[in-house]
């Protein structure tokens, strides 16, 4: 399996490049003939995330967990492995929250690119990106074929997660005969550019709170930082999650319902009012009142790049938002 490079494996070598915590890998040689099993998605085992009862809810959640595999063991994620699972879990603690709880939530388990595939010749870069996103268009077209049931949906990831989804949907909107059941997308801690909506013209960025059938994207970063985030690609577009406008305007900190932060010990610290957001430069500027709270203990990029708080620092606001486009859309 090969194929061209693609903005994917552009974000992996951006993000090896500024992470100073990633170390030369001490995999085996790569190989296509020892990867593991492609997931099927007709089997619960292949899904992270499956309701037992899903007409809960009148809307689904798709949800595309993000990179979780960074060990020396697996070129890609065996959906089997007991450990990655769990990682992948905490995702839906974390980040997937906003939406469950209002909608019904699937995740699918996918063959993720392990960091240190970057070590590799770049025909094998390519082969082993690609795993993971014929995995995720596989489990999203057995999802609407087997177990949409008709329903409106959402669909949202975070860094891989949201670019396998960007991918997919630059290649595929338009085409699935779904469009008019997507309430929103949220492609978040990856970046939507120009050049994106003008290869699929049917990809619309959301101008407002309520808006439907329409795409979110933002990655956060401190003042100036926007030059090293290897997840903010030229061109991109911003939504800003406090207003919910792409213009540059500044959207002041009362807005900011609350900052949401989760803590090994399984508690919470939410803050109302941390921090303000405003679209500049290709990314979202925010200035967290206490920066503690955003320093992760192995922080594996640039400072001042704050994308493992993308969720966080928006949570309540997101979460109101995710209501609000469920109650337009279905009302409307």
């Amino acid at each position: 399996m090969q194929r061209p490079a693609t903005a994917l494996s552009v974000f992996l070598t951006l993000l090896l490049l500024a992470s100073h915590a990633l170390a030369e890998p001490h995999l085996p040689p790569f190989s296509a003939d020892n990867t593991p099993a492609a997931p099927d998605y007709a089997k619960r085992t292949s899904w992270l995330a499956q309701p037992d009862t899903p007409d809960t809810h009148p809307v689904d959640i798709f949800w595309v967990y993000p990179t979780v595999l960074h060990d020396d063991v697996h070129w890609l994620m065996p959906p089997s492995n007991t450990r990655l699972q769990k990682a992948a879990a905490n995702t839906l603690t974390t980040q997937a929250s906003v939406f469950t709880g209002q909608a019904n939530l699937y995740a699918p388990f996918y063959r993720q690119m392990n960091m240190a595939g970057l070590s590799l010749p770049q025909k094998d870069v390519d082969s082993l990106i690609s795993y993971g996103m014929d995995d995720v268009f596989r489990a999203f077209t057995y999802y609407l074929n087997n177990l949409n049931q008709g329903r409106p949906f959402i669909l949202a990831g975070h860094s891989q997660g949201s670019d396998i989804l960007l991918e997919i949907l630059v290649r595929h909107w338009g085409q699935l005969g779904v469009e008019d059941r997507l309430i929103a997308g949220y492609i978040i801690g990856w970046s939507i550019t120009t050049d994106d909506l003008a290869k699929n013209p049917t990809l619309t960025l959301c101008e407002n709170a309520t808006q439907t059938g329409c795409f979110i994207t933002y990655n956060s970063v401190a003042p100036d930082r926007q030059d090293v985030a290897p997840t903010i690609r030229p061109g991109s577009v911003v939504t800003n999650p406090l207003s919910w406008k792409t213009d540059g305007t500044l959207a002041p900190a009362e807005l900011n319902i609350g900052s949401v932060f989760f803590n090994d010990d399984g508690t919470t610290t939410t803050v109302h009012h941390f921090t303000s957001a405003q679209a500049k430069d290709s990314g979202l500027v925010v200035r967290p009142m206490d920066l503690k709270l955003v320093t992760p203990d192995m922080a594996k990029f640039p400072e001042g790049v704050y994308h493992f708080y993308d969720y966080s620092l928006f949570y309540e606001n997101l979460k109101q938002n995710v209501f609000d486009r469920i109650n337009a859309f279905t009302t409307n």
